[in-house]
This record gives C-alpha cells, structure tokens and sequence, in this order.
C-alpha cells in the first residue's frame, strides 16, 4: 500500500497587526509581540477558504473525497460551512463534508479523521482546513494573546510532502477556556489552575502515548509543535516534554501571529514544513478537552515548493493597524453605520456557480470570456457557450474611491480588472492603502463577507493586491 500523509499545504495570515503597544497604551502593563487581525470582511470561514485554495493550488478540486473544516468560531451555528467552502473550492456534488468544532483540537481531530478515512480506501483525498476568530471582551487577560489565521491540509496517497507515522488521542472532561451557546466573549479558569492540570498534564500523556505507540525516543523528533496559548507557556512546555531548544519552530507564530485557536497546530505544522529536511520528524499536539499527537515524516518533496503563500512570506507582508480604535471597528465592538442590504433566495440559488464557484461561459464561435453570464456574447452575438472558470488573478483595468459608502475601512475602491485568460470582472479591492492603487496593478480574488443582508452572511469576491 502506498503511504499517506499531507499533499499539500497552504495557510492564510490576515494583512494587518495589532502590536503589544497598543494594548498596553490602553489599558496598561507592558506590550509585546504582535497578533494577527482579520479585516472587517473576513471571518472564519473566508479564511479557512484562502488557506483550501493556497493548499489547492494547480489541482482540480474535483478530485476531492472529503472536505473537513474546523474551528471554534463558525459564521453558523445551524449552517454547514463545509458545504460553502466545497462549493467555493469547486468540488463535485458527491464530496463528503464535516464540519467540526466546540473544541480547541478540531484541527487536529479533523486531521485523524480525514488520514484515517484515506488509510480505509473511502476517501482517496481529502482536505482539512481549520480557522479560528475568537473573540474577548475588550481589556481582558486574553485579548493581547490571540490572533486570526487559518491553515488547510490535503491528505492522500503516493506523491507526499510528509508521510504519516502515526497518531494518539484521548479525552478529559476540563474546564480552561469555553465559551457557552448565547455568549459573545470567550471565559478563561485561573491560569494557574489550568496551566499546572490542564496544559502540563495533558499534552505530555499524549506526547507519552505517542512515543510508546511508535517505538521512536524523543532525540528522534525533529520538530515539535505543542498547542500553547501563550509564547511563554510554548517554551515551559517544550521543556516539560523533555525536547531541546532546537524542536522548536525557528518561527515564533506565538509572538508573531498569536493564539490562533484549533488553526494553531496546523498553521505550526505549516512552519515546520518550510524549516524542514527530508527525513525530518514533526509532532504536532492538538489540546482541548484531551490531547491528539500525530506525527509526520518530510520526503524529499519539502525541497523546492513555492513558498511564496507560505507562512514566512505572508509574516514579511504583515502591516500594522495604527491604532487600537481601528480593531474595535473591525470586531463590531463599536457603534457603525451598516448597510441594510436586500439578499434574495432564488437569486442566491439560481447564481451558485457564478457567485461562489467562480463559472463563467467561453463562446463558442469567437471564444470571448462572458461574466457575469450572458444571453448574448458581447463580442459576436453568438448564443452558444461552454462553462469556463475564470482565473483568480488578472490586472486593473480602471477603479474609483467612494468616501460616501458606510465602511469600516474607508474609502470604498471598486475595481475593474481584466482577467488572465479572459473576462473582466468588476468587484471592492481589500487589503490596500488606497494610495496604492493604480492602473495595471496586479490583484488577484479572494473570498470575502460582503454583507448580512436576509440575515445571512452573505459572500462574494473581492480584489486585493496580488501575493
């Protein structure tokens, strides 16, 4: 049997930063560190889409068995969200979907379930992808030490980045941090309590379980990703497990990109992945309720991947939020005009392919690119067309500011960028500095929350520089 393990990988960092400073600027202590802040139209799932498509990347979706998405912060409480990121991926309609949440190591129970489910023969490949956004009252403990972010795995057979050596789990009822069904805000235990029976209880009887299961010592591990709430606590605990300083990621995500909740081990995963050598080991600990370790072999394959979406480069392309107010807008903890936007059913329905799966038509007799859809080609008259899926990336054609428009971020930029491979599509640029904006600027699509319009989160796509 050929051996499983991950295809592919591929993260999503946000653009912007909130630095330690400005917490502390206002509500005292001392800053430090940075974290990740999505951008007022990103949520969990928009960013458990950019890290599927990053790890999808070249590859038809299509091909896909199963699509796992994970995280503790869902847009829906009673909607799959695994569905919508299938359907943006453009997976077939026979794509087995699970959504998992309710715990800190949905990423890492996602990650046994689909490597299992490869191991049987039901899924040939399968794709997880984990994304969290959690939220704190503004001024508490926590708000410093969590970050946004996402990170997506496709698993299989043959051709592997990293072989999968194996796994442990087990469950214990604990309370530490939690959240319940009609709260806003996340609830923390004393840290003391938690950390002394929770973190440094848990994570090294699965670490321990790990190793009897294996056979393998720990001067064996290459690398090791240990979930952490905290920098600090990611060092005490590498030293608890009884790994050396040299296991740990050369990237500190914690000081970088912040607790990004059931996303962390993955993204870590991720990390490791670009610091490591063919025949490396990498363990990965989920935490939440119990512990999962599993670990992963690099092949040969981790040499010579574009990493121009990985988790370095994205870190390099981080700007700063200038200020604390700025956050509190983006999270809605502040009064802001919203636009009471109209959603109509049918049209959601009728226009699925276009909207979300990004289909367009090729004409027939003049092969001219048509979007949104039409009855007419706009180049030939003709009425005869084939489904064709536009590219993500393109050039601006022409663009304009609108100061008028209710934004948590304003101004307003519309674009109109000519597509590679044909097609023109008119859409918001995000993530930009309006100054920088200019005609025949690279920008490429991304997945983003439009509005609430029927009471839904309503998604569409949206321009931003290219990465």
């Amino acid at each position: 049997m050929a051996e499983i393990g991950i295809t592919g990988i591929g993260v999503h960092i946000p653009r912007y930063r909130l630095a330690g400073e400005l917490f502390a600027q206002v509500w005292g202590g001392a800053g430090s560190g940075e974290r990740a802040v999505a951008n007022y139209d990103e949520d969990s799932l928009t960013m458990a889409v950019e890290a599927g498509l990053a790890a999808l990347e070249g590859r038809d979706a299509r091909g896909l068995d199963a699509v796992f998405f994970a995280s503790t912060t869902p847009p829906y409480a009673e909607k799959s969200c695994a569905v919508l990121l299938a359907t943006v991926a453009d997976c077939g309609r026979e794509v087995m979907v699970v959504d998992l949440g309710g715990s800190l190591r949905a990423g890492t129970t996602a990650l046994r379930l689909a490597l299992d489910a490869v191991r049987a023969g039901s899924s040939r490949e399968a794709l997880v992808a984990a994304a969290d956004l959690r939220a704190v009252a503004p001024g508490s403990e926590l708000e410093p030490t969590l970050g946004d972010g996402a990170a997506a795995v496709p698993l299989g057979q043959g051709e592997v980045l990293a072989t999968y050596e194996g796994g442990y789990g087990f469950v214990q009822e604990f309370s530490d941090v939690w959240r319940k069904a009609d709260e806003r805000f996340l609830q923390a235990g004393d840290p003391t309590f938690v950390r002394a029976w929770g973190y440094e209880r848990l994570i090294p009887e699965a670490v321990a379980g790990l190793l009897a299961r294996t056979g393998l010592r720990r001067e064996e591990i290459t690398k090791v990703v240990p979930y952490a709430p905290d920098a600090r606590l990611a060092s005490a605990l590498l030293l608890a497990l009884g790994f050396p300083d040299a296991a740990a990621l050369k990237t500190p995500l914690l000081e970088r990109v912040g607790n990004v909740g059931c996303a962390s081990p993955l993204l870590g995963l991720a990390a490791a992945l670009e610091e490591a050598a063919p025949g490396d080991r990498i363990l990965v600990v989920g935490y939440g309720s119990g512990a999962d370790a599993l670990l992963f072999r690099a092949t040969g394959r981790v040499r010579g991947r574009d990493t121009r979406r990985g988790v370095a480069a994205q870190l390099a392309r981080g700007r700063p939020l200038r200020h604390y107010g700025k956050y509190l807008q983006f999270r809605r903890l502040v009064e802001t005009e919203v636009i009471k936007a109209f959603t109509g059913l049918p049209v959601m329905a009728r226009e699925e392919a276009q909207d979300l799966r990004l289909h367009g038509q090729r004409c027939r007799a003049c092969g001219a690119v048509q979007y949104p859809r039409r009855h007419l080609c706009w180049n030939c008259s003709g009425k005869e067309f084939e489904e064709h899926r536009l590219s993500r990336r393109g050039k601006v054609f022409t663009f304009t500011k609108d100061h008028l428009v209710p934004s948590p971020d304003p101004p307003v930029i519309m674009v109109a960028a000519d597509l590679e491979g044909g097609g023109r599509f008119y859409t918001q640029l995000t993530d930009c500095d309006p100054a920088e904006v200019g005609f025949e600027m690279p920008v490429e699509l991304t997945f983003r929350r439009f509005h609430e319009g029927g009471e839904l989160a309503n998604y569409f796509w949206k321009f931003r520089p290219a990465l």
